[in-house]
């Protein structure tokens, strides 16, 4: 579980700086309440928390911004229950393993895990960036 770690603001400026992009008001204030969250989160949900914080978004902006910053690597999303969550790892040419618990809705990331499941340099496929394999179960609290 990592959602709740506190985000490195400078990290998010050179990615976006990386791409040619700008880490607006509106993208800072999504990651920054993703990365306040304990579990994954819905986009409806993280709408609901950020309306409370008197931001003024609407779902498709939320969305626009989710993918912008999937793009960018520094959050996943879980395609089984279709929520998002900050990654924690340094995206170097690998997958991103998550373990998903379907008793408790905890997810991890497993960097080592990940790190092993690089593919090998191909002449004829070369891979999207960024995927995410996860991998559902339970964790040993649930089980």
């Amino acid at each position: 579980m990592w959602g709740w770690l506190v985000i490195d603001t400078d990290k998010i400026l050179s990615k976006c700086a990386q791409f040619g992009k700008s880490a607006t008001q509106q993208r800072m204030a999504i990651i920054k309440e993703l990365s306040g969250s304990k579990n994954s989160i819905s986009a409806y949900d993280l709408l609901a928390q950020l309306k409370k914080q008197g931001h003024a978004f609407n779902i498709s902006t939320i969305y626009r911004v989710l993918d912008f910053w999937i793009e960018l690597g520094l959050i996943h999303k879980i395609e089984s229950n279709n929520t998002y969550l900050v990654c924690n790892d340094s995206h170097h040419n690998h997958f991103h393993v998550l373990f998903h618990c379907l008793g408790c809705e905890t997810v991890e990331e497993s960097c080592k895990l990940s790190k092993q499941a690089m593919l090998p340099n191909m002449q004829s496929f070369k891979p999207k960036e960024n995927q995410v394999i996860e991998l559902q179960g339970l964790c040993k609290n649930c089980s």
